[in-house]
């Protein structure tokens, strides 16, 4: 912005002729004298510096701070899932082995009814080898009469 401008916007806004340049030659001395130096130009990068640093100093703490709430959130929610699993584990454990020992019953129900099953199975068999050998006893009897008769007749002959 140069300085005819500047007095004219300070006129508009309100200042005298005198009053405008007045103002614009004293920000015109004090920034190009400012601005001129390496004096001030070292000061305004300490500064830069300076303020750069806290910025970053409370950015590394907010950061910190905010890992460190992560962190424990995140070790919170482990904990819980953790816990969670436990009882659900549990629990499966605990119906599995209801339902191995309902299944061991009836397996041994029914064991004992095949049991019962195969002795009643046996004693029919043995009832029918029993009958089987009277009937053929009593055959070889009938057939051990006849041939012995024959027999005798023969011999009578």
């Amino acid at each position: 912005m140069n300085a005819g401008y500047a007095i004219r916007r300070l006129e508009e806004a309100g200042f005298t002729r005198q009053q405008a340049t007045g103002v614009v030659e004293v920000i015109q001395g004090e920034v190009i004298e400012k601005v001129a130096t390496r004096e001030y130009v070292g000061e305004q990068i300490a500064l830069v510096r300076k303020d750069l640093a806290e910025q970053i100093g409370a950015v590394r703490q907010e950061l910190s701070e905010q890992i460190g709430a992560v962190r424990q959130e995140l070790a919170e929610q482990i904990g819980a899932v953790r816990h969670e699993l436990a009882e659900q584990i549990g629990a499966i454990r605990h119906e599995l082995s209801e339902q191995i020992g309902a299944v061991r019953q009836e397996l041994a129900s029914e064991t004992r009814s095949l049991r019962a099953e195969i002795a009643e199975t046996r004693a029919e068999l043995m009832r029918a080898i029993n009958r089987l050998t009277f009937w053929m006893n009593g055959f070889l009897v009938a057939l051990l009469v006849a041939v012995l008769g024959v027999l005798g007749v023969l011999i009578a002959k």
